[in-house]
This record gives structure tokens, sequence and C-alpha cells, in this order.
């Protein structure tokens, strides 16, 4: 059994004006409005994505030989717990459970299989029982009985994982990107949005069937895009159809849309603006359905879309994007952000020799520090398209030396040139902070696979033992600077905000809170908290 590691911020002096030098700054006030939350992620908000690609014959010799078992990738990948770990991709699309490859042609499927074995699906089981996650398995939905979704495979799995007990640990997806099955470089059979919705109503009923199964949870459509008119046909239709048994309604986002991605598109803030667009088209796709309050996710998420780009994908110049992209999707209402991928390829967030790249080290970050409420912040002194980004939530207190009421704000400064002095205003302004930084370290810099937190290299000492948090404490009051090209966490440890205090918590948490209170002496507010009952004095 895996043990669970307790993190300890470990907190030191440190003047870090005296390490950063720049000629030119920028004063940019940040206004946090503590009084109200604007959303409230799920606790799986960072979850990863392993493809279904790696099973395709090109990949397969990389998929036998990984250690799925492996010490260290079960510490790394246990850091995120409770988390999803999703298995999908445009290759789900073409897979065959346990059969030949060539018995397809019963199934209507337009191209040659790939096969999944049971001993594969069982390793991604595991892998999820063993990190504390949950596995989200995307069906093939390809395989038709011309109109209709033909779930005689997929019902082959069903038993497979319903007499192992595995369903315990899986929720499902069907699809992968449908409104692209038209695509002749595919090779795929189009499927209408309406009959999009009914495949999702049976794959809910064929769930049903099995005791072990029938809670498990379903996502999807997994749209590529919500802004082209048919992955919004789509996501609407499934809303409207299928609503009330999805648990999330997910579509895709990727910045960059081509190969061969240059250091000024990662650094472009031109690109920050796009996910916005697609999160607001995706809303108001969903606004007049029969089901518009459904959860959205980025189900599958990156920076290059049909490709990573050699030498940028997975360096530390990907995690501004990847950054903003975190602050954004909490900040516009989504619950959760489903990366691409885990392990394996150019943008894994672990590489194939098990070692973290940069982005993994700011996903961890944010899980140990970033909590699920969501404040709303408003910036002056920056552009109207900046590259100083800031957002704010609750600090995360579970694990942690954090008590409830602390606040946690992350930056980034995409400027080459230009240090931004941040300075907090209201509540928060006379504040202690305890400040982590964020720097590229080695020669490499922007393309750097090392990271620096507060000057000092991350690394996984051994297999099982993951660096402490380490950070400076900055005096009540101060501006923080942010130089070129960094990141930060800023926690306010003392902030008392009450948005983060134990009872919101429990307020927003319970599902019957009666209060009572009287000018009389003898009575007292009173709280009683309980999940099943009603008080009423």
């Amino acid at each position: 059994m895996h043990s669970m590691l307790l993190f300890v911020v470990v907190s030191f002096s440190l003047n870090v004006e005296s390490i950063f030098s720049s000629n030119d700054t920028r004063s940019v006030q940040v206004e946090i409005d503590t009084k109200v939350s604007i959303n409230r992620v799920d606790d799986t908000f960072i979850g990863f994505t392993i493809d279904a690609g790696n099973l395709n014959p090109d990949n397969i010799h990389w998929w036998r030989k990984l250690n799925f078992s492996s010490a260290k990738l079960l510490t790394l990948v246990s850091e995120f717990s409770p988390t999803v770990l999703r298995f999908g991709g445009l290759e789900a699309d073409w897979l065959m459970y346990n059969r030949a490859a060539n018995v397809v042609s019963s199934l209507n499927m337009t191209r040659k299989a790939t096969v999944m074995t049971w001993a594969d699906m069982t390793k991604l089981v595991l892998l999820a029982r063993a990190t504390g996650n949950r596995l989200v398995f995307g069906l093939n939905i390809q395989t038709r009985y011309v109109k209709q979704w033909n779930p005689t495979n997929a019902i082959e799995l069903l038993e497979f994982c319903s007499q192992l007990d595995y369903c315990q640990n899986i929720d499902w997806e069907l699809g992968n990107e449908p409104e692209n099955f038209d695509d002749p470089n595919r090779n795929q059979a189009k499927i209408s949005p309406e009959q999009i919705g009914e495949d999702f109503l049976m794959l809910r009923k064929l769930l049903s069937n099995y005791d072990n199964c029938r809670h498990s949870a379903i996502y999807g459509p997994d749209i590529g895009s919500s802004t082209s008119p048919e992955g919004g046909k789509i996501l609407a239709s499934v809303a409207n159809m299928a609503g009330n048994v999805l648990k999330a309604l997910t579509f895709h986002h990727y910045y960059i849309d081509k190969t061969g991605a240059s250091t000024e598109d990662y650094l472009n803030a031109s690109y920050f603006s796009n996910l916005e667009s697609a999160i607001d088209s995706a809303k108001e796709r969903i606004s007049s359905t029969k089901h518009p309050d459904i959860p959205l996710w980025l189900g599958e998420t990156g920076d290059v879309n049909g490709a990573s780009t050699t030498n940028m994908s997975g360096r530390y110049i990907s995690g501004f994007l990847w950054l903003d992209k975190l602050g954004l999707s909490a900040a516009k209402g989504l619950k959760a952000v489903v990366r691409q991928t885990l392990i394996g390829g150019q943008s894994a967030l672990i590489d194939e020799d098990i070692k973290p790249n940069p982005d993994y080290w700011l996903s961890w970050l944010h899980k140990k520090l970033v909590g699920s409420r969501v404040f709303a912040v408003r910036l002056n002194g920056v552009t109207a398209v900046p590259t100083t980004r800031v957002y704010a939530h609750c600090t995360r207190t579970e694990g942690s030396s954090y008590q409830p009421g602390a606040v946690t704000a992350f930056a980034l400064n995409a400027d080459r040139t230009v240090t931004s002095m941040l300075k907090f205003n209201g509540p928060l302004g006379n504040q202690e902070i305890d400040f982590y930084l964020i720097e590229a370290d080695g020669p490499d810099k922007l393309l750097s696979k090392w990271v620096k937190l507060n000057g000092v290299r991350l690394v996984v000492s051994d297999d099982n033992t993951m660096p402490r948090l380490r950070s400076s404490r900055l005096s009540p009051g101060s501006s923080v600077r942010l130089p070129p090209l960094t990141m930060a966490y800023l926690v306010f440890p003392n902030a008392r905000i009450q948005q983060c205090s134990v009872v919101a918590s429990l307020l927003s948490n319970s599902s019957s809170v009666i209060l009572s209170w009287s000018l009389q002496p003898s009575n007292f507010l009173f709280i009683f908290v309980c999940s099943w009952c009603t008080y009423a004095p």
C-alpha cells in the first residue's frame, strides 16, 4: 500500500529584491474580492490523460516496457489524489477489447482496429487504485449497427470489469471529438448529434445491468472545439438528451492549432484569451438546453493541437499557458481540467524515464496550495492583453500546515523584459505572504526541463520522497516582485477570510443547515449540520 505524504511548509527569510534585477518595472494593483466565491472547483480539478494512442502498433513497445507499478511513478501520481486518470483520445475510437484485430467486420468498423488486452486494462485500473484515483475510460463509439452504437465489445469489457470488481474505480466516456468523424483523414463514420445523445442513454442502461458498475459516472461528449458549429451542436444535443445521465459535459481545448510553434507563440498574450472564448461558447451552447447548469470540464487539453512542439511542449516555456489555463478555467466556472498527457510524449508531465517535467511541478504546487473556492481578481496597471496574470482561491489546507481562512494567489509574468510589482489592496493589503517563486533552471532557460522553487531545483530525491515546500516570508504590506518570465504562488496564511473558513466549508457541504438566534440572553446562535435530517427549534 502506498503511504500518504504530509507536506510541511518551511519558511525562511529571503531578500527577494536582492536576487533579481530589472531596469523596467510596472506597478500592478491587485484587487481580490474575498467577500464571495465565484466558483467552487472539484477536488479532482487537475486530472490527466493517458493517451490511447500508446496502444497503437507504432507505440506499443514503449507501453509494454513501462512499469506501471514503479514506486516512483506511484509516488508522483499519488500526489494528486483524488483525481481522474483518463484513458482516451483519437485511438480510443479504434480500440477493440481483447479481440484479434482482424475480427471486426461484423462491427462495421471503417479501418483496422487497435487491440487492447485484458492485461492492458488491468494495468490502468491498478494504477488508479494504487494512487487513490479513478480511471475514466473512453469507450469506442465507432462500432456501429449502421446508425446506432453497437456495444457488443463494450459489454465484454464491462463483464470483465464487473467480474473483477474493477468498476468501483472506473467512470466512462463514449467517443472522442465526434464532430471530426467526417474528416476524410480520419476515415470514421459520421454520427448525428441526436444519435450521440441516444448512445449515451444506451451506455447508462448498460451500466445499470451490473451491480458494481451502476454507480459509475459518465462524462462526454468530448467535442474537439466548443466554438465550431458542429461541435456546439453536439454539445447542446447531448446536454438536452442525456444531461440527466452525465456527471459533466466535456470539451477539448488547445491554444495553438499548428505544429512548429515558436517561443513567441508560447509567450503571446493574445493566446490566453482564446480559452476564454471557448469557455463562453460552451456555456452559451448549453444555456438554452434542458440542463443548463450541468458542470463543464475541459476533458482534454494542452498547448498544441494534434502534436506537441519539440523542445517546447513539456519544457519550462509551456508553463505560462498551463498556469493561466488553471486559473482562467476556475475563474470562468469550469469544475475540472484534464491535461494531455500524464506520461509519454513531448507534452507529458512525466517523461518516459519517470522524471517530472516542469508542468508537473506547477501542477503539484497547485494541488498543494490551491483550494476549491475561487475569487474574482481585478488588475489595474496592465494593458488590455496583459502579460501579467493573477488568480486567487482559498488555500488548500488538507495535509498542510496552513489553517482555514488562508488565501492563495498565483501569478505569471510572460514579459521578456519588464518586472511586475504586485501590490495587493483591500483585506490582503497588510498581510504577511508566503512567497513561492518559480523560475527556469539551467542554461536552456525557457527551454529547460528543470525548474527552481525559490532558488532550489525541484527533484524527487528517491522513489518515495517528494521535495519539501520552502517559502520565503514577505513582511506585511510588501509589494511582490515578479521578474520577467517567472511564475509564483503567494499564500496569505493569516488572512482569516470568512469564505475560506471551516464554517463556510461546512455550510457548502451540508444538505441541511438551520440557523436560529434570538435577542434573549438565554438563547444563542445554533448551527446544526446533518446530511440526512432537518432540525427546527
